[in-house]
């Protein structure tokens, strides 16, 4: 049988339904034994020695001493990183919520499934933490948050709840035009909400509202619209179900914790005419953000240049279009166009089968295809992994390996960003989540002759 490199088989392995074998954890000290060390804060080590304690990374270098009682893992002819971060994804979820297009009160959290695929492929990838956020086809999508990719319940698996607040500036059954102007409205509404608790401090109480004005309330706690918004179609307004109060109250005051800095907005831009939007946004309304880029913002490239932000890029990293005007086909390069534009960025998968492209449902292949078109190899490896941490507010606990972080480790075969590397082992706080000899789903594929 034919050798298969690693983008192949792992893109075969995620139409097999068949369950990877579970594992059995170790309890006590742990010592891995790496040939290589990358640990993406410092410089590579070789022949390295990680020693990991109740899930923490307790000591790092060459001449340690192994507990008797310690178990080992001979990693010592593999490469040992930290576990890489997917800094955007809806497909931790259970369903999408995006038939409700404001609904600030809702949570990921609800709706995260420990046994999807996703989790179970990112194990297999070497993705050991990821942002679980609402889709992009909505308006306010609810709140993401930050999660391990192992555990049985979603409690094991929680970094950080509440990681950001989903905004997307891709029309919902409307114009853009109307889809910003409701954006904005909400967001004035929670500010002037706040205005009011502000100076309601400084006076005596009044009377509490009417609840005549409770019901004047719409879904974040503003003004509810009579009458779809202009350029909005009926189907699209009756889709979204009116809040209950306790969700109305709930909402606006996640919207209030936007506007107070407290969480940051993770907005997504669907074209090049959307950042320069979320940019206003961002300075009206001082609003800590995260920007997710659609494909086609790499024409805004000066606009974000000019921010020095770290943003998410679309995982369609190359692809051909034609040009409006003289009919030609060109290749767009994304990475190229952003490094040369001086924007930092990191990656994110696809994972839902729709307009994927080769690639886009692997981080290491997104580095590799950036490093081939000018991006500092260093560079991409950090962006995989600490670059990722930091951008989504974890890098105190994930992101590299040093003393006290999270035991969130990747075994490789070889070189990160090759197609012939594989995933030996993925670890997450210590313990052995995926195992490729004990992986039954690839073991079935390449059991299975090719024809």
């Amino acid at each position: 049988m034919k050798r298969l490199n690693r983008l192949f088989t792992w893109g075969c392995c995620t139409a097999i339904a068949i369950s990877v074998s579970t594992h059995s954890f170790a309890a006590g000290p742990l010592a891995i034994r790496a040939g290589k060390l990358i640990p993406i804060n410092g410089e590579p080590i070789e022949n390295a020695i990680i020693l990991i304690e109740d899930g923490k990374i307790v000591q790092v270098g060459t001449d340690i001493e192994i507990p008797v009682e310690a178990r080992v893992i001979d990693a010592s002819k593999q490469v040992v990183m930290p576990g890489f971060v997917d800094s955007h994804n809806p497909s931790g979820m259970s369903q999408a919520n995006e038939r409700n297009s404001n609904v600030p009160f809702l949570s990921v959290v609800d709706s995260i499934d420990p046994q999807l695929d996703y989790f179970e492929d990112c194990r297999r990838n070497g993705i050991t933490t990821a942002a679980v956020v609402p889709g992009n086809s909505t308006m306010i999508g609810g709140r993401a948050a930050v999660v391990k990719t192992a555990g049985q319940y979603v409690n094991d698996m929680l970094l950080r709840r509440d990681s950001g607040l989903k905004i997307s500036l891709q029309p919902v059954g409307s114009s853009r035009m109307s889809h910003i102007a409701r954006l904005r409205a909400e967001l004035d509404t929670a500010k002037r909400a706040m205005e009011e608790e502000a100076e309601s401090e400084k006076e005596p109480k009044s009377e509490a509202p009417s609840p005549s004005d409770s019901a004047k309330s719409g879904p974040a706690g503003g003004p509810a619209p009579e009458k779809p918004a202009d350029g909005e179609t009926p189907a699209a307004a009756a889709a979204t179900p009116p809040p209950t109060a306790e969700e109305s109250k709930e909402g606006l005051l996640v919207m209030q914790q936007l506007l107070k800095g407290e969480m940051p907005a993770y907005i997504y831009c669907e074209t090049a005419m959307d950042v320069g939007q979320a940019l206003r946004l961002i300075d009206d309304y001082k609003i800590k953000s995260i920007l997710i880029l659609g494909r086609d913002c790499y024409k805004a490239a000066d606009l974000l240049a000019a921010r020095k932000q770290t943003v998410i890029l679309d995982p369609t990293l190359v692809f051909w279009e034609t040009d409006p005007q003289t009919r030609e086909d060109k290749q767009v390069i994304i990475p190229q166009i952003l490094i040369k534009a001086g924007v930092p960025f990191v990656f994110q998968t696809d994972n839902s089968g729709i307009r994927q492209t080769l690639g886009s449902g692997f981080l290491w292949y997104q580095a590799a295809t950036s490093v081939k078109y000018g991006m500092p190899r260093d560079e991409a490896l950090r962006s995989l992994t600490l670059t990722s941490a930091e951008l989504l507010g974890v890098d105190s606990f994930v992101g590299s390996i040093e003393p006290g972080k999270d035991a969130d480790l990747v075994i490789l075969s070889g070189d990160p960003l090759s197609a012939n590397t594989w995933v030996e082992t993925t670890l997450v706080a210590g313990e052995e989540v995926y195992k490729r000899s004990e992986d039954q789903k690839l073991k079935r594929l390449l059991e299975e002759p090719l024809e």
